[in-house]
């Protein structure tokens, strides 16, 4: 290593080491100080001229905080301050990136909530979180009932401090459609505390974007999803996704009643009328059978012109209340010619799988085909068959409430 003394180090090289020296002590990198050494030493090594000239600038900086101990120790604050900002910027960063990995597996209603809930979570407390979204006029509550009444929205983020507590946010830009999550009685988590309300507006708002972001993806996957279940001529669910809410229903063990719809002499129609007039009877029938279900209940289209209805939590009496209905509006429909449907219906025993279930419904429906049709008819059930008339859980709660103490 070549020593400061060494002739061939030139003057002006001491005096930028002497200058770097004191960069460094304040904890400052300077590239430039780095070149004008590289530069003075290929220069003095050389013998030429040095192309670099300290400016009295240069001298002035490096001489005063060189023998000012406190300007030393400004300078070494306001490094601390701006590493602080940084790290708190790095913070957040990481806080945004593994929020957004969280929600990328979110796709379904359901999930929506709480997973959203839990990335606000990480900045606010709260007592609950509601995900509100206005469609056809009307507000409904996404992940289970809403928890206080809709906030009003003047701007994208309204921090708690403005709104009595509640931090609001609103998703509506990005979503399309009326959205607003609100986090009830939210208070800053720790790392939040000590920042100015500008930051966490801006904190609150980068949030906002990665849900709105997320929930427009679950919005459209349901869009699509409908699609996939749905039967575009009757408006009705598809035969899979009845099949497959059949068996979810018999499996948990709910009380259940079906019906198998038959629409009468629909041939017919195709024969007399053609089968574009086969096609508006199938569509009205199809949409009268769902305008006619009560919320729970589902129809689904299960052959040319069968619908299987899945009635849950509906005993016989109801099952059959329910079918005589639908049957009088088709009957009602104004359209090419007199419609009518048979429907034969059947309430689940235990232990029956959903195959028996709907093969009794469709034997019903038959018999009341052959007794005159326009008409309604329950399944009778098997000698020894016991009807389910408490759900699983209920029978489970009850046998454990009825078995003795030990």
């Amino acid at each position: 290593m070549i020593p400061l003394s060494h002739p061939l180090v030139p003057p002006v090289v001491v005096m930028i080491l002497a200058g770097a020296a004191a960069e460094v002590a304040v904890g400052m990198t300077h590239a430039g100080v780095t070149a004008q050494i590289l530069a003075a030493f290929a220069a003095g090594i050389g013998g030429g001229t040095l192309a670099y000239r300290p400016g009295k600038s240069d001298h002035t900086r490096t001489a005063r905080l060189a023998q000012s101990p406190l300007l030393l120790e400004r300078r070494r604050r306001e490094l601390k301050q701006d590493l602080v900002h940084l790290a708190e910027r790095q913070e957040l960063q990481r806080g945004v990136f593994e929020v957004s990995a969280e929600l990328v597996g979110c796709v379904e209603e359901g999930d929506a909530r709480a997973r959203f809930s839990a990335a606000l979570r990480r900045y606010w407390s709260c007592a609950s979180v509601d995900l509100l979204l206005w469609e056809k006029g009307a507000c409904r509550s996404l992940g289970g009932e809403a928890t206080g009444e809709p906030p009003e929205v003047t701007k994208l983020v309204v921090l708690p401090e403005e709104n009595r507590g509640d931090l609001v946010l609103d998703l509506s830009p990005e979503v399309d459609k009326k959205t607003v999550l609100v986090m009830r009685s939210a208070r800053e988590q720790p790392s939040l505390r000590t920042s100015l309300h500008e930051q966490q507006r801006y904190v609150a708002d980068v949030l906002r974007s990665q849900l709105a972001l997320s929930l427009r993806r679950v919005l459209l996957y349901g869009d699509l999803q409908a699609l996939a279940r749905t039967d575009p001529l009757t408006g009705t669910h598809r035969r899979w996704y009845g099949e497959t809410r059949l068996n979810e229903l018999i499996e948990s063990g709910e009380v259940l009643s079906v019906a198998m719809v038959d629409i009468d002499l629909f041939k017919a129609v195709n024969d007399r009328h053609g089968h574009a007039a086969g096609d508006q009877v199938l569509s009205a029938v199809g949409r009268g059978l769902v305008a006619g279900l009560r919320s729970g209940d589902l129809v689904s289209r299960h052959g040319g012109e069968e619908f299987l209805l899945l009635l849950p939590e509906t005993p016989p009496a109801g099952a059959m209340l329910v079918a005589e209905r639908l049957r009088a509006a088709i009957a009602g429909l104004a359209l090419i010619m007199p419609i009518t449907i048979s429907i034969g219906v059947a309430s689940c025993l235990q232990d029956e799988t959903a195959a028996e279930l709907v093969g009794r419904a469709d034997e019903a429906l038959y018999l009341g085909k052959r007794g005159g049709r326009n008409r309604v008819v329950m399944a009778d059930a098997p000698i020894g068959g016991l009807l389910r008339i408490t759900s699983k859980k209920e029978r489970v709660t009850t046998s454990l409430i009825r078995k003795p103490l030990r």
